[in-house]
């Protein structure tokens, strides 16, 4: 399963890979794996996804 947070007006997306760790059929528990930064729908580094959202949240945009 895939978690998506969405930040900079939806430009910028980290998407996450979630792993199933459940050990009882009646409560499914997820925990994070790894995740990729997406700007425009490209994949980018970490590093160039917060240089983004600094100049974005800079030039008066909301996070």
């Amino acid at each position: 399963m895939i978690r998506r947070e969405t930040f900079c007006d939806g430009r910028l997306v980290k998407e996450i890979d979630q792993i199933d760790v459940t050990t009882s059929p009646s409560a499914q528990q997820y925990m994070d794996g790894r995740h990729i930064w997406l700007l425009n729908g490209e994949e980018v580094q970490e590093v160039e996804a917060d240089a983004f959202r600094i100049a974005w949240e800079s030039a008066g945009g909301q996070q």
